[in-house]
């Protein structure tokens, strides 16, 4: 205190004027708790229905383009088909994904005022099971079409909007979408369901809690404040509002955003004002964290849908499963399984110009988008170059200056192409740097001894040389990825080359029996364990005389 100030007596109040005070300050404080709990609850039912909107639209227009590709009849006509199973757990996965209550695909009967059900899923487990029994495919019912929907039939490249009340169902925001078929018209509609009831609920739920929590700050800083005003009449708003900053800290991401302490004169309204000013700041910190969030949900959502539309192109590309016989004489039998959405590792087989026939395997070095996109450039250039040169240490050569010149990561190919000859009990080979294949002869399996090359896409002046092993009737080769020999356990123990050998010769000595066995002895082996690393099993056999 300066010298020259005069210190604050104590001042007597009276009884009825503090009673008058007190009261006022009370009605004062119980009108702002409610005043800004009412806003915050409409500006967050607000701000929800435009989420809800967004989210609802979003979701129909994701379903409507994931199943453009579907033919909507056939699916309609076999439900107990894999490709029905298989939309209906897209169908859920989008709908769960996004918080939604039900989606469903239908074909409307605008004259007759119907509807037939291709599909309906629902979020909740339960739900699920009754929707799938009571609206299964082919179930028709009898509902009265609302303009939404015949919008959204009329305008193909449209998603339109209802929100709906019921007594049975309560409020519903429901988005439609047309499925458009090869010709461009559309064949059915898929909607998309979110119950506004339950949100509205959770909104009103978590503004009273926060409305009750701030009332029990506000009764605390009330009863401080009428004991300061007892003791000191004529400097209370400044200890008031000291206390009040213990209540309101900075900003959650650390930031000094609190306003400059302006002492106010005793008597004047700006203290209302300056609560205001702190709810205000709290509303806005709210509103930023749900829109962050709101941000970061819809995009996992479009990243994910992204993957797996990748990993549906990749299995286009490269078949998880294949068997194919070649000029009556060669048996080939692949499989394959990446260990995330999209992987590197690929298999190819084909016919040569001249009548031989070739097979690759490889592994890309790293996983994810970008190994799979350089996976799909060295499967591609691997065909080319293999049909256009008769020479495979030419063919390999140049792919492997092709990989360099392309390849701003310094990513590389590890690769094995083996080249067999209907007129040739042997076969030739080139090993690019990749695991040595397993031969099966006469019931025996051991592996084949060959000395590697240098990886494909590192030095681009690298060699490769043809080496050539027996191949008689009957004969078995088996090609694979280190996602094989090198998988794990739940005990981090190795599948290792011992059970793999083991596994081509105890399995049925078939092209797609040793594929099959390797990979159903790699399954037990493994049970639950992650799968760390792609795996890629191809199988040929020698089969010239045919029993």
């Amino acid at each position: 205190m300066k010298k020259s100030e005069k210190p604050i007596g104590k001042i007597k109040v009276k009884k009825s004027i503090f009673k008058r005070l007190f009261f006022h300050i009370l009605v004062l404080f119980i009108l702002a708790v409610i005043v800004s709990g009412t806003l915050n609850c409409i500006e967050n039912i607000q701000r929800t229905r435009r989420f809800t909107r967004q989210l609802t639209e979003s979701a129909s227009k994701v379903a409507t383009e994931t199943f453009e590709r579907c033919d909507i009849n056939a699916l309609l006509d076999n439900p107990d088909s894999e490709e029905y199973r298989k939309a209906v757990k897209t169908l859920r996965w989008i709908c769960q994904t996004n918080h939604l209550e039900y989606m469903y695909i239908y074909i409307p009967n605008f004259d007759e005022n119907k509807v037939t059900y291709v599909m309906t899923v629902a979020d909740d487990d339960s739900e699920n099971e009754n929707v799938l029994n009571v609206r299964s495919a082919g179930a028709e019912v009898d509902h009265g079409l609302w303009n939404a929907e015949k919008e959204a039939w009329e305008n193909p490249n449209l998603v339109t909007a209802y929100e709906y009340q019921n007594d049975s169902f309560g409020s519903f925001y429901t988005a439609f979408s047309a499925i458009q078929g090869n010709d461009g018209k559309p064949v059915a509609l898929i909607g998309a369901d979110y119950s506004l009831t339950q949100i509205y609920t959770e909104i009103i739920f978590y503004t009273a809690m926060r409305v009750l929590a701030l009332f029990v700050v506000l009764a605390i800083v009330f009863l401080l404040v009428m004991r300061f005003v007892r003791k000191k009449m004529y400097n209370p708003i400044l200890l008031i509002f000291e206390k009040i900053r213990g209540y309101f800290s900075d900003k959650a991401d650390g930031t000094n955003t609190k306003k400059a302490f302006v002492p106010i004169k005793l008597g004047s309204d700006d203290e209302i004002q300056l609560l205001t000013d702190y709810f205000n700041d709290m509303a806005h910190d709210v509103e930023t964290y749900v829109e962050k969030n709101s941000a970061l949900a819809s995009q996992k959502a479009k990243n994910e849908t992204e993957l797996e539309v990748a990993r549906r192109i990749q299995y286009g590309i490269i078949a998880r499963e294949k068997n194919v016989a070649f000029a009556d004489c060669f048996d080939v039998s692949a499989r394959m399984e990446s260990a995330r959405q999209v992987g590197g590792d690929f298999y190819d087989c084909f016919a040569l110009p001249d009548g031989r026939i070739c097979a690759v395997v490889g592994d890309v070095s790293g996983k994810g988008v970008a190994a799979a996109m350089f996976m799909a450039f060295a499967k591609t250039l691997i065909h080319e170059k293999m049909t256009e040169n008769a020479e495979p240490d030419r063919a390999f050569e140049e792919i492997n200056r092709e990989l360099c010149s392309s390849n701003p990561e310094g990513m590389f190919v590890t690769a094995f192409a083996v080249i067999f000859d209907k007129n040739s009990d042997s076969f030739l080979y080139i090993n690019a740097g990749h695991n040595k294949p397993v031969a099966v002869s006469n019931g025996k399996a051991e592996f084949l001894e060959c000395k590697p090359c240098i990886m494909l896409g590192v030095f681009d002046d690298a060699r490769y040389v043809v080496n050539s092993a027996e191949f008689g009737n009957g004969d078995i080769i088996c090609l694979y990825t280190d996602g094989v020999n090198e998988a794990t356990n739940a005990d981090n123990e190795f599948f290792g080359n011992e059970r793999l050998v083991s596994a081509c010769q105890n399995a049925e000595q078939t092209a797609k029996g040793v594929c099959d066995g390797v990979y159903d002895a790699l399954t037990d082996f493994t049970e639950n364990a992650e799968q760390f690393d792609d795996i890629t099993i191809v199988a040929i056999k020698n089969s010239k005389n045919r029993d």
